[in-house]
């Protein structure tokens, strides 16, 4: 029997049984050393494959679990999104429908403010008038000192005080007089005020035109100044046209009063204009009597 060749021996090997990586037998390969390193590779190639599925497949399973639950909160969070909105679109509802009403119950309240403030105005303008009416024949006696009655009765003091100060024809008649009501003053300061109330309009009005025409007023050596017994709403209203009136003066051909309560007229160029509002007197004398100069 011929005896093996080493040689051949050495080139001649066997790969022995091997598993892949999933515990499952290889077939036994026979193979030259010329061929033993295709084969190797072949079957490594093949290993490596089946173990980049396998990862491919946990993976896969992985992620497809993770998306299964991501989707499950998005799903979640979805529906829970939806119930709010659908809440906050019911308030925004019900909010939207408040606001109207109340737009509307403002604009209603606006209103009848409105045409309450209208009424206000009418009736304060009223009881002014009224209560103006009532001091229509009033006189004040301002820089009389006190202690002039001298024990006489007020209303004969006022009567000879108008006659004399005035040189009237006649004594004027007189309903009421007496000194304004506050506490008698100290010395130094200034006397209270004579108030006097004339039985007739026409000699208050007389009164009146005498009092314009003359430029110093004296009795008894005090110097004194007549005026209308004014409200005090009144006398601050005329006090607002003071300004205007200083800038009538001296206007050639322009000619100016002002009416009670409060109205100046102005008169110029055969034009007679009357004004309630002080500025809009003063933006007219601006305007027309200023630049035509």
């Amino acid at each position: 029997m011929p005896k093996p060749d080493p040689v051949r021996s050495q080139k001649l090997s066997r790969v022995g049984p091997r598993q892949y990586s999933d515990g499952r037998p290889q077939k036994n390969l026979w193979c030259h050393s010329g061929a033993t390193s295709v084969v190797l590779t072949t079957v490594v190639d093949s290993q490596l494959l089946y173990t980049i599925e396998i990862k491919i497949a946990d993976a896969t399973s992985v992620l497809r679990g993770e998306l299964a639950s991501l989707k499950a909160e998005n799903d979640s969070a979805i529906v829970s999104l939806k119930n709010k909105m659908e809440t906050n679109a019911s308030a925004i509802v019900e909010l939207t429908d408040a606001a109207n009403l109340s737009s509307d119950t403002v604009r209603d309240l606006e209103r009848s403010v409105e045409t309450l403030r209208k009424q206000v105005t009418t009736l304060t303008e009223k009881c002014l008038d009224l209560e103006g009416r009532s001091k229509r024949n009033n006189l004040r006696v301002a820089g009389l000192k006190e202690g002039r009655e001298n024990g006489r009765d007020t209303r004969e003091l006022a009567a000879q005080l108008l006659k004399d100060a005035l040189d009237l024809d006649e004594t004027p008649l007189i309903d009421r007089a007496h000194r304004a009501l506050r506490r008698k003053p100290g010395d130094g300061e200034p006397p209270r005020q004579l108030i006097i109330r004339l039985h007739y309009c026409h000699t208050f009005e007389d009164i009146m035109k005498k009092v314009m025409g003359t430029k110093e007023l004296v009795y008894q050596g005090d110097k004194i100044r007549i005026f209308r017994d004014l409200l005090a709403e009144v006398a601050k209203r005329r006090a607002m046209f003071t300004p205007v009136r200083r800038m009538l003066r001296d206007k050639p051909g322009v000619r100016y009063g002002l009416l009670y309560p409060a109205k100046l007229r102005i008169s110029h160029d055969d034009t007679e204009k009357f004004f309630t509002d002080p500025e809009e007197a003063r933006r007219y004398v601006a305007r027309h009597l200023e630049e035509a100069e």
